[in-house]
């Protein structure tokens, strides 16, 4: 059973058995051994049908750590938003603890992963950045992506508890923190400057980067609706702004070659031309979904790949025919999937799902799409082989990336503490204890 209550002297995160710099690596052949929930769903014939890999892959795994004092009673370390790979290798991502933020009191913290010397390090504490102040709130999470620039600089943007919250009157902005920010961070200085104000009392849980046109795409929540917005890196200009609640279901949109954008109208996808500034409706609706949940870069054949809110279907869109195609459920009858990765090569689509700490009740899949045949390969059950090992369980992801070379899957993870480490407040339920991932994959399974 776990532990008792959390002493005021617990150390958070827990050590990580056999930890060489904080980080342990791990090749088993139990990531290959299919959880015995699932394997009777799969007898039952109830779920869809999947392959297991042959060999199992290598990882790497580090928490993420310097948590601040009492680290062990905060509310709840998590992370939520998209992870970013950088153009030598280094991956940045973000954690908070979903804390009191309208109180003031939530703490926010972007890490780097260096691939050479497989560590883990906090690059960026937002309580230096943005320090506290009497009635003025605190980030808690860092829920739109990382990304870095054509100026080797990663930007990215804070928020609450509840983005959708930001223009209650309870949260303290003021002149100096009028609502969210643009941050940008310098790896060769390591300092951290606010680059841009969001409009005033707004906040975005969604965001990516069009670098080639060096343009920081958001939606903006709160306001009088959700609104796309677009801002120039290099000038500081916003390049559009749109109409409160124009945007649909706001949690993922699509960024096509040619800089145009697909995102979740109210009723249908829609496609914004910045360059006109004008949006183009499609005649694509998602179903009985509210709408595209995530989605892939546009492949050279011109489709965009991904999965929809609420019935977890994978799907391919052809923005030049308006055409969809559904793929099929995720895993098992469908399960909640926040991120997906095109291979280099488009052959295949990598996912996990169960993203909101469910994973683990089915192994924490990782997933293998093959998109010419719609073969789903399980490359590893991550979850029981970890708690084994490290008293960890990998329990669901909202951030992935896959290396330049196809061969390494990135993942920031939510989880929580086997038994043997896990206080007896904390339960149980995919959220507490935060997690890196470097997932090598043999090169016979991809």
């Amino acid at each position: 059973m776990s532990g008792a209550a959390i002493a005021a002297d617990t150390a958070w995160p827990p050590p990580l058995r056999g930890a060489v710099k904080g980080t342990v690596t791990l090749r088993t052949d139990g990531f290959l051994a299919v959880p015995a929930s699932v394997a009777e769903k799969q007898k039952a014939g109830k779920i869809v049908a999947f392959a297991v890999a042959k060999t199992p892959p290598t990882v790497e795994l580090a928490f993420h750590d310097q948590l601040g004092p009492d680290a062990a009673k905060r509310r709840l370390w998590s992370s939520w938003g998209d992870i970013g790979i950088a153009a030598n290798g280094r991956v940045y991502c973000g954690i908070g603890d979903h804390g009191h933020d309208a109180e003031g009191d939530a703490r926010c913290f972007v890490y780097r992963w260096e691939p050479k010397t497989r560590e883990l390090r906090q690059v960026v504490d937002m309580s230096r950045v943005v320090p506290p102040r009497a009635g003025q709130p605190a980030w808690s999470k860092i829920h739109a992506k990382l990304d870095e620039a054509a100026d080797g600089k990663v930007y990215f943007s804070c928020t609450l508890n509840a983005s959708g919250k930001a223009g209650d009157p309870r949260y303290g902005f003021n002149d100096s923190l009028p609502g969210g920010q643009l941050y940008r961070y310098d790896p060769a200085t390591e300092r951290v400057e606010v680059f841009a104000n969001l409009p005033p009392r707004r906040c975005s849980a969604t965001s990516l980067l069009d670098r080639e046109r060096n343009i920081w795409w958001c939606n903006l929540e709160a306001g009088g609706g959700d609104a796309l917005w677009g801002i120039d890196l290099a000038t500081k200009r916003v390049v559009y702004q749109g109409a409160d609640g124009s945007v649909g279901f706001n949690r993922a949109f699509a960024l096509l070659r040619n800089g145009q954008l697909v995102f979740n109208g109210t009723n249908t996808l829609q496609r914004l031309d910045p360059v006109m500034g004008k949006i183009l409706p499609t005649q694509t609706r998602p179903g009985t979904s509210p709408g595209i949940r995530c989605a892939t870069r546009e492949s050279r054949d011109g489709h965009i790949y991904g999965v929809f809110q609420g019935t977890h279907e994978l799907f391919r869109y052809s923005w030049t025919r308006d055409e969809l195609q559904l793929l099929g459920p995720t895993w098992l009858a469908g399960e909640y999937t926040t991120v997906c990765e095109l291979s280099p090569d488009e052959r295949f689509l990598y996912f996990l799902p169960g993203a909101h700490g469910r994973a683990w009740e089915s192994g924490t899949p990782l997933i293998q799409f093959e998109l010419a045949t719609g073969r789903r390969k399980v490359l590893a059950f991550l979850a029981h082989a970890f708690e084994q090992t490290h008293d960890y369980v990998p329990a669901g992801t909202y951030g992935m990336k896959l290396s330049a070379d196809g061969a390494t899957l990135y993942v920031n993870f939510n989880g929580h503490a086997g038994d043997r480490l896990r206080p007896a407040s904390m339960k149980p339920n995919g959220f507490g204890l935060t997690a890196f991932a470097a997932i090598h994959l043999p090169a016979s399974e991809r």
